[in-house]
């Protein structure tokens, strides 16, 4: 186990069952020790698997001013001069067999192509994810289209949790040609090969100069493993996966407890300069 290191520089967190509450807001607490560590000169930024469009309101409460993870780990960007510093794309053949793929089994598949959602129709279910993350998913004709695009990812969606049908597909292919990851219980995200929150975390954290011992990752499912694993300090909130729970240094209350804000408030600030 690494030793914590108590000179912490920068937090990276994910947003869903760990930044935000059940409502997908983040409380005033967590708001409030976030502000008093960047004040200090300390660098909160994010590691989701949303897009763009579905980060950017965290972005800005947040007031975030270095670049951000998204994609699972497939692409890092800057929002305050829309740079993008990373960014990894599905092969056609991924892409392919995803499509031959949902042709012949019911499955909810959203394809992240272009910060664009494309799927093959709009239900319930999709419906459901929509207004969770405030996006809009488009449903196409034909899906030809995503075979000369990039798609930064493939996120299926199943509420019985029976995701046989794809891993049959997949798995074979995992670490040769994709990855794959479980964010939440019923979904399972099909990202390219190489692609990780641990592996963008090392990118970000050279990007923006900070060492990874001085890096704190939180988290609550099994796709924020691979940064908890890297980061200097890696924690895992009380709500967390089970497995992730075991591989975390120090588990934080759940994310309806201001996990974020304990967080900070343990490692980060400086209670003296702070009381300035």
């Amino acid at each position: 186990m690494k030793p914590l290191v108590r000179s912490f520089r920068m937090v990276v967190t994910d947003i869903d069952g760990t930044l935000v509450d059940s409502f997908q807001e983040i409380s005033e607490l967590n708001k409030e020790k976030i502000h008093a560590f960047q004040r200090q000169g300390g660098i909160v930024t994010l590691a989701t698997g949303r897009m763009e469009d579905a980060a950017y309101r965290f972005v800005q409460e947040m007031d975030i001013r270095h670049p951000v993870i998204l994609y699972n780990g497939g692409k890092i960007v800057d929002f305050t001069t829309n740079q993008c510093y990373f960014e990894a794309v599905l092969t056609t053949e991924v892409v392919l067999d995803a499509l031959q793929l949902l042709s012949r089994n019911p499955l909810n598949m959203i394809f992240y192509s272009e910060q664009k959602l494309w799927v093959r129709e709009i239900n319930s279910v999709i419906s459901d994810y929509m207004n969770k993350d405030r996006v809009v998913c488009h449903a196409w004709e034909s899906p030809d289209f995503l075979l000369r695009s990039k798609v930064n990812k493939i996120l299926i969606i199943q509420e019985d949790q029976n995701f046989d049908a794809v891993l049959e597909v997949f798995l074979p292919m995992v670490g040769a040609s994709c990855e794959l990851v479980t964010s939440e219980a019923t979904y399972m995200e099909i990202l390219p090969f190489g692609v990780s929150k641990g592996n963008a975390l090392k990118l970000l954290a050279d990007q923006v100069g900070v060492e990874m011992q001085d890096v704190i990752a939180i988290g609550d499912h099994m796709n924020d493993l691979a940064m908890l694993q890297e980061a200097g300090l890696g924690v895992a909130v009380n709500n967390a996966h089970p497995d992730l729970k075991e591989h975390a240094q120090y588990i934080a209350p759940s994310n309806l407890e201001h996990a974020v804000a304990h967080v900070i408030d343990k490692y980060c600030l400086n209670k003296a300069q702070e009381s300035r």
